[in-house]
């Protein structure tokens, strides 16, 4: 044989355990039987919903639920301003620029200052407070401008397509391939789109490009140098 047969002291534990059992399950319906004879004529609550309420589990706190972790959306990394003059991203290489590699980009930008200024119907008199507005907020990359006046004698007469613009200076090639950077202020440039002449006021333009287009400019007296 396998298996003996149970012992009968510990039969006899098994039957006295399995009727202690018994009673405390006995004694658990009496007291509910109780509360809820004591509740019934005390209370305006429906009996049967006390009875539900005894049978759940009442947590002595309130555990808040834990939220579930939501993937958090990678955001693309942008280069800051410090970061950008760090490496240099602001600055041109002062040789192996070519003025012949330009022209295509001054080429592009008459066609876009053409759309943009519209000049056969904003030269009206009409219209002129409008054409000012577009001139000051115009995009001035691509630009064949000149130096007409200047504090500085030996920026006057410089020449050249603008490759960038900052908020003090115009950096321009010339048609000798050489960068030159001619501040705006105490400056006076001009360019030209077909048949008229514009000058630009360099004390009126130190802003940023990209602040200048979305500025209102007020009028102001010219300031002569």
């Amino acid at each position: 044989m396998f298996y003996k047969p149970l012992p009968v002291d510990a039969r006899v534990t098994l039957e006295q355990q399995s009727q202690i059992l018994g009673s405390t399950t006995k004694n658990s319906s009496k007291s509910e039987d109780f509360l809820i004879e004591y509740l019934e004529p005390r209370t305006s609550a429906n009996i049967d919903d006390l009875s539900a309420l005894f049978k759940k589990n009442l947590p002595l706190r309130n555990v808040k639920p834990v939220k579930e972790n939501k993937k958090t959306r990678m955001r693309k990394k942008v280069l800051s301003s410090i970061e950008k003059r760090r490496l240099g991203l602001h600055k041109l290489p002062k040789t192996g620029l070519k003025y012949v590699s330009f022209a295509p980009l001054h080429q592009l930008w008459l066609e876009y200052i053409e759309n943009n200024l519209g000049l056969e119907m904003s030269a009206s008199g009409a219209n002129k407070d409008m054409l000012y507005q577009k001139i000051a907020k115009a995009d001035y990359h691509g630009c064949l401008l000149m130096v007409t006046r200047s504090k500085c004698p030996s920026y006057i007469g410089a020449k050249g397509i603008v490759v960038l613009e900052t908020k003090n200076t115009f950096q321009i090639i010339c048609e000798d391939d050489k960068l030159k950077i001619i501040p705006k202020r105490d400056s006076v440039f001009m360019f030209t789109i077909s048949r008229w002449t514009f000058t630009l006021f360099g004390n009126h333009m130190n802003i940023r490009p990209s602040e200048r287009a979305s500025r209102k400019f007020k009028s102001r007296p010219t300031i002569d140098l």
